[in-house]
């Protein structure tokens, strides 16, 4: 009975240092956003080093740098992805809706920050990158 018992342990264990872990959604949105970088340097506004960073305590945002000066109306345009502001193929907003990111924040190179989704202003401007 005890070669049986062993048998079956060591089956047990194979199986569970073979399993494949799964990325946890923290790992997948961390992905996200440095596909959108990768993206974002491959796009007509490369020169303006776009750069996404997931952000907060669950990483569940995504914190967008740049190193131009953005005004309201061009942070909009590149969020919803108007015109040549299309960054990503649907914009900033389907680029995170179809990532699980619950918002959006923008960090120009003044240092303002615009909040998008299910984001307070206060909270865009106390993020910091998840680790």
């Amino acid at each position: 009975m005890d070669i049986f018992r062993s048998i079956g342990l060591a089956v047990c264990l194979i199986v569970t240092v073979c399993t494949p872990r799964q990325p946890s959604v923290r790992e997948h949105r961390i992905a996200a956003a440095s596909l959108f970088t990768r993206r974002c340097a491959v796009s007509r506004l490369a020169k303006w080093n776009i750069r996404g960073i997931a952000a907060g305590a669950d990483c569940g945002v995504l914190l967008v740098h740049t190193s131009m000066v953005l005004d309201d109306s061009l942070t909009e345009a590149i969020h919803y992805g108007t015109g040549v502001y299309a960054v990503v193929d649907g914009g900033v907003r389907q680029f995170t809706s179809e990532r699980a990111f619950r918002g959006v924040a923008y960090r120009d190179r003044t240092g303002r920050v615009r909040a998008y989704g299910n984001l307070t202003q206060g909270e865009a401007e106390e993020l910091q990158p998840c680790r």
